[in-house]
């Protein structure tokens, strides 16, 4: 019932300079990717190569720029499941200045390590290689609680150049390994059997109660807090918009679960057929918004009097005597199960 996407992208876009110019995030101070905006400029400040590991598919990283990102946090909510270790970093718009003295591509590396800034504790990589252009790469077997690190860096020696190049490139990391499902939903107070929230109703906004720190932006809330709220949206016909969001390891999260309100009908409950212009008929408000509707009166005794489908409030009572008859009427939507309206209704003469 929710409008997310399967696998929300943590991610960013911004300029890696793989040069000495500029100022960034290194090994001592990796930028989180979980959708943050990050500098404009993502660089080592004084171009001294990185060491790594003879595990590499690298020998040297020259100006080297770091990213983190970290999987589930069981320890954290050990409620979760992590039943799918993978997930997908994606590198694209890769674009270096183009000079001959400059490698026209990057280097990379995936690894847990326990000091990105010493190679000692590095784990063996899980994916390493050298990139020309936008590639998505397949993360297996991650573990659950731990950070990883992104290594990128320009290349070195004569591949095809001489020095690192100047680099545009993007990057996010997406999947099961790295999302927290909010298990987002909602419905309709005391039916969760439809998707459909009928105008005055009150809609439960529901989302996984193993995660912490919610909290919630719409229309009419009861509160902006909890794994589970209440709202009465005002409107017809119209989608209602509700965020929910948290924070969690120093990234932030949400999912927007998107409401649909339709007219509730409202049969009057008297009419009086005397040919005098008020109340002659017997009205529905908001019954021609429903063409499918059946409507079927009865009386005290059981019997039919009137049937209907597609009912244009133009029913005066035919030549039925004054007392109370009882009618049941069904919406008959197309898009969600609805349950049928009854009381009773009056005619006066």
């Amino acid at each position: 019932m929710n409008t997310v996407s399967a696998w929300p992208v943590i991610a960013f876009v911004a300029i890696v300079f793989l040069s000495s110019r500029a100022v960034a995030q290194d090994c001592a101070d990796p930028q989180l990717l979980c959708g943050q905006s990050a500098p404009e400029t993502l660089s080592t400040a004084d171009g001294i190569n990185t060491p790594v590991p003879a595990s590499f598919c690298f020998d040297i990283a020259e100006n080297a720029v770091f990213f983190d990102f970290q999987t589930l946090d069981l320890s954290q909510f050990p409620g979760l499941s992590f039943d799918d270790p993978t997930a997908t970093l994606s590198i694209g718009n890769i674009s270096c200045l183009q000079d001959s003295t400059f490698g026209e591509g990057i280097l990379y590396a995936v690894f847990a390590a326990t000091n990105a800034c010493d190679e000692s504790t590095f784990d063996a990589p899980i994916a390493c290689d050298t990139l020309f252009q936008a590639t998505d790469i397949p993360l297996d077997d991650l573990d659950p609680s731990t950070t990883y690190t992104v290594m990128i860096s320009g290349f070195q020696g004569d591949l095809p150049a001489i020095n690192p190049g100047e680099c545009e490139v993007s990057i996010s990391v997406s999947g099961p390994a790295v999302t927290y499902d909010f298990e987002a939903d909602w419905y309709p107070d005391g039916d969760q059997s439809r998707n459909i929230l009928l105008s005055g109703e009150t809609v439960v906004l529901t989302t996984n109660p193993d995660l912490t720190g919610y909290s919630w932006t719409g229309e009419a809330l009861n509160e902006t807090s909890g794994p589970v709220v209440t709202a009465i949206p005002v409107g017809v016909d119209q989608n209602f918009e509700y965020i929910v969001e948290t924070t969690i390891n120093g990234c932030i999260y949400s999912e927007t679960l998107s409401v649909l309100v339709r007219p509730a009908i409202l049969p009057y409950n008297a009419f009086t057929p005397n040919a005098d212009g008020i109340n002659d008929t017997w009205e529905i408000k908001d019954i021609e918004k429903w063409q499918n509707a059946q409507i079927n009166v009865y009386s005290r005794w059981g019997t039919r009097v009137f049937q209907a489908t597609n009912y244009k409030n133009d029913w005066g009572g035919d030549d039925l005597p004054a007392a109370t008859y009882y009618y049941v009427i069904e919406l008959n939507p197309v898009d969600f199960n609805s349950d049928p309206y009854t009381g009773s209704v009056t005619i006066l003469r």
